[in-house]
């Protein structure tokens, strides 16, 4: 497939069918990070694979409950936006998708955060070559996944993206 065809066909995906990935596709995918230019050829990031239904249960749990402090705190024209997209509190994505990948940073490395954003693009443009949804989600906090993924030290999560065949 063309590249810029690719491009502009990719849509954010929050209902997913319940179709397992095959490992060497999600293998494939996460690969495509790691071809991403980095900042001083750091590559200052990590991604870590949940598909265990309690873990990822646990991770729904947690966002819905920052998210809606976050909203709740939210100007009128974020609300009304959330209204018009039809974006719910609830985060069914989180457990419906076979998978998700968080993506955490390495504070300490330098270029760190754009670097890990180029590689999630990367990871985003590959998904959808091979026909998978995603979703660049950014909880409003993050604190709780250092805890619930055993992150220490400079490693800070950027971004949990729910990975699966979009549910059509």
């Amino acid at each position: 497939m063309d590249l810029y065809e690719l491009m502009k066909q990719r849509r954010s995906t929050r209902h997913f069918s319940s179709k397992k990935i095959p490992e060497e596709i999600l293998q494939r995918v996460l690969k495509a990070g790691q071809y991403a230019p980095s900042g001083a050829d750091k590559h200052p990031y990590v991604y870590i694979v949940v598909d265990d239904p309690a873990s990822k249960e646990d991770i729904k749990k947690h966002c819905e409950i920052v998210d809606k402090r976050f909203y709740e705190n939210s100007e009128s024209w974020f609300k009304n936006w959330m209204k018009k997209k039809n974006i719910s509190l609830e985060k069914e994505f989180l457990v419906d998708a076979p998978a998700l990948i968080i993506v955490a940073g390495e504070t300490d490395k330098p270029y760190w955060l754009e670097s890990t954003w180029i590689s999630i693009t990367y990871v985003v443009l590959a998904a959808e070559y091979e026909e998978l949804g995603t979703l660049t989600y950014t909880p409003a906090e993050t604190d709780f996944l250092h805890d619930l993924l055993d992150l220490h030290g400079a490693l800070e999560p950027v971004v949990i993206m729910p990975i699966g065949y979009a549910e059509r």
